[in-house]
């Protein structure tokens, strides 16, 4: 009965230090991190990703409103998250400090997607409605 107490409290005190202990392991390159697509099809100001460490994902763009939506690595290079009850998952062709590449299931359609690490300050550009 003791062991199993203390199993418990060194359970309990990992799990309490964990988001410490997250921040100073390596950082995935896909997390905190804002993505803007480099050559989007509509020719428009990309749209840009943001992967949280807590599984948010932010998604934004000059001509839409913001969305919050939770994602989750599936694999070591496969991503997926929720859009409005849809899943979409996407396998991360190539990711570094600088650079991503998606390949993002839509329907029966793989569509690939370029995205480079946003700079700031960038705001965007006035769009005619």
């Amino acid at each position: 009965m003791m062991k199993f107490r203390i199993l418990a409290l060194v359970m309990a005190i990992i799990a309490a230090a964990w988001p410490a202990l997250a921040a100073q392991s390596p950082s995935d390159p896909l997390v905190g991190r804002a993505w803007v697509e480099t050559k989007p099809q509509t020719g428009l100001p990309g749209v840009m990703l943001v992967f949280l460490a807590d599984g948010t994902l932010l998604i934004d763009s000059c001509w839409e409103t913001y969305a919050l939506r939770k994602w989750t690595r599936t694999s070591k290079d496969e991503i997926s998250w929720d859009e409005d009850g849809a899943r979409i998952t996407a396998k991360v062709q190539a990711v570094s400090q600088s650079q991503l590449t998606l390949r993002v299931k839509a329907g029966r359609d793989l569509i690939e997607h370029r995205y480079t690490a946003g700079k700031a300050p960038f705001v965007c550009p006035e769009m005619k409605r």
